[in-house]
């Protein structure tokens, strides 16, 4: 059985490279930073190695982290644009901010 070569995005973000462009531009002029993510990424191992419930622990870890990082994204700053727009009321009724977030969730899922 011949073994795929083929690179997949989840093989692109496994890779060394990968850590080092997340970290290069600012993490890592903060020692503090880089120190508290390396804590967390051991954190997250230890779980992950300790068994059933710390995988289910890790999966939560890793849950809230991608919470909190949303507040950061452009996602999350275009969102609070669309429903300050909601909130001043210049918005019809079909671009208002839950009809637009469940069409594409309704949309995501089908």
């Amino acid at each position: 059985m011949k073994k795929s070569t083929k690179t997949t995005y989840t093989d692109d973000l496994l890779a060394d490279e990968t850590w080092i462009a997340i970290l290069e531009p600012e993490l890592c002029k903060d020692v503090a930073a880089v120190e508290c993510l390396a804590r967390l990424l051991f954190i997250i191992r230890k779980e992950i190695n300790s068994g059933a419930a710390g995988v289910k622990r890790a999966s939560e870890i890793l849950s809230n982290g991608i919470e909190v990082m949303y507040l950061y994204t452009n996602a999350h700053k275009a969102a609070l644009e669309l429903y300050v727009l909601y909130l001043e009321g210049d918005l019809p009724s079909k671009d208002e901010p839950l009809n637009l977030i469940n069409a594409a969730i309704e949309r995501g899922k089908n």
